[in-house]
């Protein structure tokens, strides 16, 4: 279990790490000619690594905390597919191809000069995205309540809570006075208000 721990951390310490500002300037300075490929790259590490960690963790034995009951199985599986459907909706909002990294291979980084989006869910919570991994982690969670399980949940939770404040600080930094405005406006991550902001779309 604890060398499951350790891979997760590590996995997610690098996820957050590769995607910081500094990072990315410093492999612009250093391969100025392929950092149109670095959001592609990046994305195809985060998959693979991902999947790979994900492999190792089923071939572990797990131990059920208790077993869950019909009530607990049936509110597992609607968090699950509340939390699928809200991230479903939240791409929605994403330009799909900036995110996956193939618009950067294609304009460079001319691909990150867009305007801030505030569609959709974003009108509800600024990473609706991150809602949505939240709700289907807990729905994953509930259905085998195990050791294994929680150690995962709660190195993906972990990663979400600070992986949210380190995006709003490149928002922040990259859509300047519009995303503060955004912020005062919006919950982050828990629709615990009803607010609205003007039309738009979704930042990336």
């Amino acid at each position: 279990m604890l060398l499951l721990a350790f891979y997760w951390t590590i996995y997610f310490a690098l996820h957050s790490l590769l995607a910081t500002t500094w990072v990315k300037s410093a492999a612009a300075w250093q391969f100025p000619r392929a950092v149109r490929f670095y959001r592609l790259a990046y994305n195809q590490v985060s998959v693979w690594g991902f999947l790979l960690i994900l492999r190792y963790q089923t071939q572990l034995p797990s131990t059920l905390f208790f077993a869950p009951g019909p009530l607990v199985m049936a509110m597992g599986y609607v968090l699950l597919v509340l939390g699928v459907l809200v991230c479903i909706a939240a791409l929605r909002g994403y330009d799909l191809a900036e995110f996956a990294g193939w618009a950067y291979v294609r304009r460079g980084t001319a691909a990150a000069d867009g305007t801030l989006r505030i569609a959709g869910l974003n009108r509800l919570v600024r990473h609706p995205l991150y809602l949505g991994l939240l709700l289907g982690l807990a729905g994953f969670w509930l259905l085998a309540p195990s050791d294994v399980r929680s150690i995962f949940v709660g190195c993906n939770v972990a990663y979400v809570l600070v992986g949210t404040r380190l995006e709003e600080r490149k928002l922040l930094a990259r859509f300047g006075a519009a995303y503060a405005r955004y912020q005062a406006r919006v919950p982050q991550l828990l629709p615990l208000k009803w607010r609205t902001t003007p039309p738009g779309n979704a930042p990336s």
